[in-house]
């Protein structure tokens, strides 16, 4: 029989709980005997209790904080590496300071839990940064594989197929032409992920108060014109200012294009926007099928799902932009179809003035600090 092996991930995270459990019963059992040290006594306990029992919780919380195997492994090596220096540090200055009393079994506990605890947050912070900066050159590969390479290959394979089209009938020429469609499809698909990267990627110093009437009511005469079997009905306000930027009109794109392409019948959009509060909502509704659970994840997962088709990866797209702007998105089923919902912040006074203050710094800090760092190039 194959013995079961322990991931490195699941040691290092059951040796942190070891020694928090330690320190926490040892510093709870000293408790007792610090208090005729007064105050001094108490907060020698409270300083190492604390970080103690976030040891103790690391079953808890260190598998939640985005590392995993190998990364979890090394912040432990990490929190016994501080556990060694700030033992050693506080055993030379009991040598070198007074002479032993009550306080000194508290006082070095505490040390060791301060220790590990400081070592675990020195270690998560590098491997986070060693992953982010991994996963930033992985994706800077793929779109560029995505982006070039194969949008490419796609392209050359179209362009045989348009040929090849012209010169079949029948069912051949059927199955070019679905072959045409599955390929355009794929290179819908690219681009997609080229917005993705751009989404991800975006500054938030470009939000700036937008009247998002006029870009609705630039992408729904897009669609008309492009696909004039289209049935649209509008009801918006004559201004709705919110905090966007050029990623708006990729967002409302991608729900006019699901709306249309998974439409049954003849297609039906329709578009209202209202103000909640210091909230803008603009409900965006179809007469598509009801969409599927496993795509519904794109609104609520926090991590991605295996996608069927180029929707999905739109509508994760969609999240991503709207949160990105602070903002939050829902779906309703409803009798005839889907209502997705789009809470955007509306302009009040003080966020505007916050707005003009935050460029302004921003302004004069690339105004500073860009020229600089060339300087020194």
């Amino acid at each position: 029989m194959k013995t079961p092996t322990v991931s490195k991930g699941t040691l290092g995270t059951g040796y942190l709980v070891a020694i928090g459990v330690t320190l926490t019963l040892a510093l709870a059992c000293h408790a007792a005997s610090v208090l005729d040290a007064g105050p001094s006594g108490l907060l020698v306990v409270a300083t190492g209790l604390v970080p103690a029992l976030s040891l103790a919780a690391a079953n808890y919380w260190l598998p939640r904080s985005g590392l995993e195997g190998e990364q979890i492994w090394t912040v432990a090596e990490w929190g016994g590496l501080g556990i060694a220096l700030l033992t050693l540090v506080t055993l030379g200055t009991l040598v070198v300071g007074a002479s032993p009393t009550s306080l000194v079994s508290a006082l070095l506990a505490s040390s060791i839990a301060m220790g590990g605890f400081v070592g675990i947050l020195v270690g998560a912070l590098l491997e986070l940064r060693r992953a982010r900066r991994r996963l930033r050159q992985s994706n800077a590969v793929l779109n560029r594989v995505l982006r070039h390479d194969m949008r490419n290959d796609f392209n050359v394979v179209l362009g045989h197929l348009s040929v090849l089209e012209a010169e079949t009938t029948g069912d051949a020429a059927d199955r070019v032409d679905r072959m045409s469609t599955t390929v355009d499809r794929m290179i819908s698909t690219t681009e997609k992920a080229r917005q993705i990267d751009a989404a991800v990627a975006a500054d938030r110093t470009a939000q700036t108060p937008t009247d998002i009437v006029p870009v609705i009511e630039d992408r729904l005469a897009a669609l008309e014109q492009s696909r004039p079997d289209v049935t649209v009905d509008v009801t918006l306000p004559e201004s709705a200012v919110a905090y966007v930027d050029w990623q708006f009109e990729t967002v409302v794109d991608n729900l006019l294009e699901n709306a249309v392409v998974h439409a049954e019948g003849d297609p039906w959009v329709g578009i209202t926007a209202e103000r909640v509060g210091n909230r803008l909502r603009v409900h965006v509704q179809d007469n598509c099928p009801p969409i599927e659970d496993r795509e519904l994840t794109a609104f609520t997962a926090t991590d991605e799902t295996q996608l069927d088709h180029a929707s999905g990866v739109g509508l994760w797209l969609v999240t991503w932009v709207i949160e990105n702007y602070e903002g939050s998105v829902w779906v309703d089923r409803v009798a005839d179809g889907n209502v997705v919902t789009l809470e955007l912040r509306a302009t009040t006074t003080f966020r505007r003035l916050a707005c003009k203050v935050r460029n302004r710094l921003w302004d004069q800090f690339q105004d500073i600090y860009v020229p600089a760092r060339r300087r020194g190039q």
